[in-house]
């Protein structure tokens, strides 16, 4: 072949090249290949192949696409192991390759799944992902091939299974969930810089290779980013437990998110590792959607798991707004966050480390990791066979992938094979070409043929030895790799052994720092207490006498203060009682005047509703009367379009009888005709004869020849003549059968007429028939409509009426409450100026208490005036001596003037005068500091009981509140234990209290006779105090507060005695609860038997009871129809984790019992019991509202809603049965509409709406939709948009003390629809609705209402009996 000489031409061609060799390419060989065999596979139909071209194009190339499906990589090269997983577009199987021997996990997608919900299906970013990545932690693609009906990847087996099954085996620990999320946020960011979002990052997608390291798989959700980083989706990808708040934002279609929604799904599986849960649980998927809407309030790390604080901080940093989020820019931030700092590894080595867990492996092909699937024995959905081109496979084009060899990609293969058959060819032709003679040429050919047949031979054999060798050679190369798996098995047990002996040397390393911690810790305390022991002994000698001093002087002041300080705080207490008691007087006088001023708006609102009610009743009544007035002129019509009808039909037979006649007229007038023209005929036919017959006569006659012959003649003529009449007879016969015949055919064209006409007219009167029963069903549709339209306008007319009943019914009973609330505020007006007067007394008495204390302000105000006093009488001595001193230096002064000669002497006094007079100042001066210091001491002293003072009064309020408080307990605790037998402890501590508070009476007693006698001896000794007073007043206050410490710790002691009495007192009475409940359940269950029985004994003695009557009364009062058998319930809260426990259950008239066993029944030792009486209703679930269950139980589960006072628990088996939490309240995101929290929320399965029956999903878009969070009611959200009123209240307004809920498993279905029925029935005979009907007729104030029924305001007229349970599905009805 001649090398393209055109450089332009070659550069097309080699770029044309370069795109079919390129792997990455949509026109590469595989993708051409692709398109061949689906263009093949498409056209392969006969209703396809009826245009000519598409036939053409299958016969030419049918043959070439099987050759390409057998020659390329198919199914049939792998064998299946085991199937390992399933899911929703197919199943991945176990498979090891036929020829190469490598164990591969092989992922089958069904094309017609992927065509149905193309919405969800992302198999080209998984193909693209796996086959590009280039990176250790993203599971590898080897090969991706097709046929008609699967895709097929070929993956890395990762043998260690998922992290699920981890989580399941051990209790991981915070080291380890470090380093699994560690190698998450590396394999996310190899994702990321990919340019995808993987939307559904979970413990299931998370696998673990034969080293134990992790890799992520299942990106059937990923989809790329835009050049903005972002996506841009309305549909809500991922699942329920991990997805992102702004993911389910994104569904209405204004939002978009990026690579932050993976992050927050990485802090749901931190929390889920170390906790052992996700933080967003819910038993229903509105809930679980609420409650990551709301992760502010609702994200909670539970108190009893030890979580680090670095732990912590990562969790929030990723479970917040995604603008806050973590690694919403880079991810680096992340990686620097302390949580993942230890010495072992870094982010750098993490792949080279040793994990924490190596599974333990078989061999190559061990799946134990993983768990069993069960078979699917469903029949396979195809494509189905199309009635015109669809192009099925088309979508599908360009999915083939090899990651050992591309086509066409090393050209040198080809390029020898190429030059030595080129070779090959030219030597041939130069040899024939050179050749003379046609016999050498024969020889040489025959020697070349030979040639090349011992060439072939040789290369067979060589092809063959090298066969062998290969054989062998893959024979010893799988001895070596089950010796390498052996090696890699070992090693790994091995680094486990290793590892698990550094751990066990780590932990004993770390407990015996612990020890050696706390025997330094003990060593120090040790010697602090030997300090502490020595120093108290040192200071206890000198400090006993001080103290023995000092609290006898003490006891007598504490011993006042005390009395005085309980006197201060009972009058403090009980006047802050009285204020509170006025300012509750006061706000209950404005909340009653506010509420009536309500109730008066309510009752101006009501009235208006009531007339608007009323222009709507008169309204519907004219619409009624115009309905009325449309139909009977409607019936008019119809009836005149039926006479008319009948008098068409009699004018068509009256015309089809003139036609008939008509038509036998015509027929014989024609065949008179007929027969007419036939006689002429025969008529004419006898006159030419006879013309005839006389021109022969008279020729006869002009012979004279034939005289002689006439005899002969005459014979002739005889014969002649009979053979005419015989020939006259064929003749008339022959005209005959023509006129029969021309007969015959009239008669033919006639009836062919006639039925032509016929068929006209019959088809005319038929489109007349078809028009008039058009006509007669559309007026009969319109009847139909208007009927439908006149019964609901009665119906709503109806409605209109109770509720106008309803409103009058509340206004007077409006007017009731108003007159109850003005007797209450006059009642209340008049406890006020009761509380008024003793609000005076009670002043008074705080006026007489302020007299007492105002004495002892007084007392201490005359001890600082004797202090003030003695110190200016010290003061006036030392100056009346300072002044003696100057008289006698004046005098010596004078006596110097005359004396001149003992000047000396003189002179020598003076000196020692001012001497002594220094001294004397000195003495002063330290006289006066010593007063200074004196009376600082005294006025410290005077803070200090001050600061004793204050701190007595509150240590006295402290045990007052303590004190009513413990009163109050006793109160509570007298009542219950009043029905014990046993109550001697309970009277001597009645008999303590009693002493104490004689004890503080006294106290107080003595404090006031004191406080007297102090002023009355104070007012004698006023002008005597001394500093032997003020010695003799310390010592009494030292005293005073020594005796009020005693007092304290002998009270304290008391106190903690009766604390402990009254400890012990509840736990006998929890416990004697706890048999008193055990009893009771046993008495329960054995009424239960005992109605049996009775049911038995009254079967036995009725002999005339039939079977129909037992079926239709069904459960009489003493239970006849007694229901009982095994049912399933939750193990603990999440159902897929823990699955269900079974128990026995039996359903008496009163209880429903559970029991573990039958033994324990025969024992009477049940479980749970619910009493009847408490139970709203049951009613079946749907997937929304079982979300963690397996989808083939949900046709088995139902529902139980009951009051939570209905429930008696065994104490031993308090947590058995899982209470859903139903304690939020309205959160952000849900829209209050009459008692419902809706939630915005979409379906993909069959739901209808609760209000207008029409279908509420959609597989692919479906419509805005809204449900309840409590009672699960499913509404369009455009009945909300359009504030309709055909909504109905929420029949479940959840309270938490009251309502609960029990999922319910039976054993098929069948089972599941009879518990139902059965229980239907009895809660509509003996449940809540049933009772408080009864209480209602029974009449009384003490009416009870239904927890769900109690929160709801007494203002809504518009709820009555008929309306369905919101709870209940579309086609059920709570009981009348």
């Amino acid at each position: 072949m001649d090398i393209a000489k055109d450089d332009d031409r070659r550069r097309r061609l080699k770029a044309l090249e370069e795109r079919i060799k390129d792997p990455r390419s949509i026109a590469n060989i595989d993708c051409l290949l692709d398109t061949v065999q689906a263009l093949v596979a498409d056209c392969n139909h006969d209703t396809v192949k009826r245009m000519k071209n598409i036939e053409a194009y299958t016969n030419r190339y049918n043959a070439v696409a099987n050759d390409i499906i057998s020659l390329r990589m198919r199914y049939e090269d792998f064998k299946m192991i085991k199937v390992i997983g399933r899911g929703a577009f197919g199943e991945v199987q176990l498979v090891r390759h036929k020829s190469t021997k490598k164990v591969y996990a092989m992922k089958l997608l069904s094309k017609f799944e992927m065509i149905k919900r193309s919405d969800s299906a992302f198999f080209w970013e998984e193909r693209d992902i796996m086959a590009h990545a280039n990176s250790e932690w993203i599971v590898q693609l080897h090969f991706a091939f097709q046929d008609k009906k699967y895709l097929y990847m070929v993956m890395d087996y990762m043998p260690g299974g998922d992290l699920v099954n981890l989580m399941s085996q051990y209790d991981v620990p915070e080291k380890w969930a470090k380093f699994y999320c560690a190698e998450v946020v590396l394999a996310l960011d190899a994702i990321h810089n990919m340019g995808f979002v993987h939307r559904d990052i979970k413990p299931d997608n998370m696998l673990l290779d034969k080293d134990g390291h992790l890799k992520l798989a299942d990106f059937g959700t990923c989809m790329r980013m835009g050049e903005d980083g972002q996506i841009r989706s309305d549909i809500a990808v991922g699942t329920p437990d991990y997805i992102a708040p702004e993911v389910l934002q994104s569904q209405s279609g204004d939002s978009v998110y990026g690579r932050e929604c993976d992050w927050w799904s990485v802090g749901v599986f931190l929390y889920e590792m170390l906790v052992g849960d996700t933080p967003f649980y819910a038993d229903s998927l509105v809930g679980t959607y609420s409650k990551i809407m709301d992760f502010r309030n609702s994200l909670h790390f539970p108190p009893e798991v030890d979580i680090s604080h670095h732990a912590r901080t990562l969790i929030c940093s990723f479970l917040t707004d995604r603008t806050e989020r973590i690694g919403r820019t880079n991810v680096d931030d992340i990686k620097r966050h302390p949580f993942f700092r230890n010495d072992q590894w870094t982010f750098e080595n993490l792949r080279e480390s040793v994990p924490p867990v190596v599974p333990e492996l078989t061999g190559d092909d061990d799946s134990s990791n993983f768990d069993e699937v069960e078979k699917e024995d469903g029949p396979e959905e195809n494509f189905p066979v199309p009635k015109a081109f669809c192009g099925n496979h088309l979508p599908f084009i360009g999915f083939t992938y090899s990651g050992d060899q591309l086509l066409l990609s090393n050209p040198i293969y080809y390029s020898d094979v190429r030059m030595a058959g080129r070779e090959a060819v030219d030597g041939l032709e130069n040899h024939v070409n050179n050749g003379t003679c046609e016999d050498v040429k024969l020889n040489e050919l025959e020697c070349l043929l030979d040639k090349e047949r011992q060439m072939v031979e040789e290369l067979e054999s060589k092809h063959q030895t090298l066969l062998n060798q290969l054989a062998a050679l893959s024979e010893t190369e799988s001895q070596l790799r089950e010796e390498a798996s052996r090696a890699d098995t070992e090693l790994s047990i091995v680094r486990r052994n290793c590892r698990e002996s550094a751990r066990r040397i780590e932990q004993e390393m770390e407990l015996r720092r612990k020890a050696e911690q706390s025997l330094n810790e003990l060593k120090k305390k040790l010697d602090e207490e030997q300090t502490k022991r020595a120093r108290d002994a040192s200071s206890s000698q000198a400090s006993t006498e001080k103290i023995s001093n000092l609290e006898k002087q003490v006891k007598e002041l504490q011993s006042k203060l005390e009395r005085e300080t309980e006197m201060i705080t009972r009058l403090r207490k009980q006047a802050a009682e009285i204020t509170v008691a006025r300012q509750t007087a006061e706000q209950l006088a404005t909340e009653l005047q506010l509420s009536r001023s309500q109730l008066q708006s309510q009752r101006d609102a009501l009235q208006q509703d009531v007339a608007n009610l009323q222009g709507q009743l008169a309204k519907e009544r004219s619409s009624r009367s115009q309905a009325s007035t449309l139909t009977t002129e409607l019936e008019m019509r119809l009836t005149s379009l039926h006479n008319e009808l009948e008098r068409s039909k009699e004018r068509e037979e009256k015309v089809t009888i003139d036609n008939r006649l008509l038509n036998e007229r015509i027929l014989t007038l024609e065949k008179e005709s007929a027969s007419l023209a036939l006689e002429l005929k025969a008529a004419q036919s006898r006159y030419n004869q006879e013309v005839a017959s006389r021109h022969e006569t008279e020729r006869s006659r002009l012979s004279p020849k034939d005289e002689a012959n006439l005899e002969d003649f005459k014979a002739l003529q005889t014969k002649l003549n009979e053979e005419k009449n015989g020939r006259q007879r064929a003749e008339l016969l022959a005209q005959e059968k023509e006129r029969q015949t021309s007969m015959l055919s009239v008669d033919y064209r006639q009836i062919q007429q006639r039925l032509q006409k016929l068929e006209g007219e019959y088809r005319q009167e038929a489109e007349k028939v078809k028009v008039l029963q058009g006509q007669i069903e559309q007026e009969q549709k319109k009847r139909n409509v208007l009927q439908s339209e006149l019964a609901q306008q009665s119906s709503e007319a109806s409605r209109l009426k109770e509720r106008e009943h309803q409103l009058a019914g509340e206004v007077t009973q409006l007017r009731e409450s108003k007159r109850k609330l003005e007797d209450e505020v006059r009642q209340l007006i008049q406890q006020k100026n009761s509380d008024k007067l003793q609000i005076k007394e009670l002043q008074e008495e705080i006026k007489h208490e302020g007299y007492f204390s105002s004495l002892y302000k007084k007392e201490v105000g005359h001890v600082r005036d004797e202090l003030e006093e003695k110190l200016q009488q010290q003061k006036t001595e030392f100056e009346e001596e300072l002044n003696s001193y100057i008289r006698q230096l004046q005098v010596a002064l004078a006596r110097a003037d005359t004396q001149a000669l003992q000047r000396s002497i003189a002179e020598e006094t003076v000196s020692d005068l001012e001497k002594e007079r220094v001294m004397k100042d000195l003495e002063h001066k330290e006289a006066t500091a010593k007063l200074h210091v004196d009376i600082g001491c005294k006025d410290q002293m005077i803070t200090r009981l001050k600061e004793t003072e204050s701190n007595l009064k509150k240590d006295c309020e402290q045990i007052a509140n303590e004190k009513d408080d413990l009163s109050k307990r006793i109160v509570d605790l007298n009542e219950e234990i009043a029905k014990l037998k046993d109550s001697g402890e309970i009277a001597k501590l009645n008999a303590k209290i009693k002493s104490e508070e004689v004890l503080k009476q006294q106290a107080i007693n003595k404090l006031s006779e004191v406080l007297f006698r102090k002023d009355n001896s104070h007012g004698k000794t006023k002008d005597k105090a001394s500093s032997a007073d003020l010695k003799k007043k310390e010592k009494d206050c030292r005293r005073l507060q020594q005796e009020l410490t005693a007092e304290r710790e002998k009270y304290g002691q008391l106190s903690a005695k009766m604390q402990k009495d009254i400890q012990d007192l509840q736990a006998q009475l929890v416990e004697e609860n706890q048999c008193k409940l055990k009893l009771q359940m046993e008495l329960d269950s054995k009424d239960s038997e005992i109605e049996t029985l009775q049911a038995k004994i009254q079967q036995m003695n009725s002999e005339t009871a039939s079977v129909s009557s037992v079926e239709n009364e069904g459960e009489d009062e003493h239970g006849v129809m007694r229901l009982e058998g095994w049912l399933s319930i939750p193990n603990k809260q999440n159902i897929k984790r823990h699955g269900w426990k079974k128990q026995y259950v039996v359903v008496s008239s009163k209880k429903i019992i559970f029991y573990n066993s039958e033994s324990d029944k025969i024992n009477a030792d049940p479980v749970l019991i619910l009493d009847l009486s408490k139970v709203f209703h049951v009613r079946s679930v749907t997937q929304g509202d079982v979300i963690r269950a397996d989808a083939k139980d949900i046709p088995r589960i139902f529902q139980l809603l009951y009051a939570g006072e209905g429930e008696a628990r065994r104490p031993d088996e308090a947590a058995a049965l899982p209470v859903p939490d139903m304690t939020q309240s309205d959160k952000p995101g849900t829209q209050p509409v009459k008692g419902h929290e809706f939630i915005s929320i979409s379906f993909h399965m069959p739901t209808t709406c609760e209000i207008c029956s029409k279908q509420l999903w959609h597989m692919f878009r479906p419509p805005p939709a809204l449900e309840c969070r409590r009672c699960h009611i499913k509404v369009h959200k455009e009945h909300l948009e359009k504030k309709e009123d055909s909504i109905a209240p929420c029949k479940l307004h959840y309270d938490p003390n009251s309502a609960r809920e029990m999922l319910i498993l039976a054993g098929s279905t069948d089972d599941q629809k009879y518990w139902v029925t059965r229980l239907s029935r009895r809660i509509q005979k003996c449940g809540y609705k049933a009772n408080s009907h009864i209480d209602g007729n029974s009449g009384g104030s003490g009416q009870r209402i239904s927890p769900r029924e109690s929160t709801r305001s007494t203002l809504k007229p518009y709820l009555s009996a008929h309306q369905r349970s919101a709870t209940l599905p579309a086609n059920a009805s709570m009981g009348k």
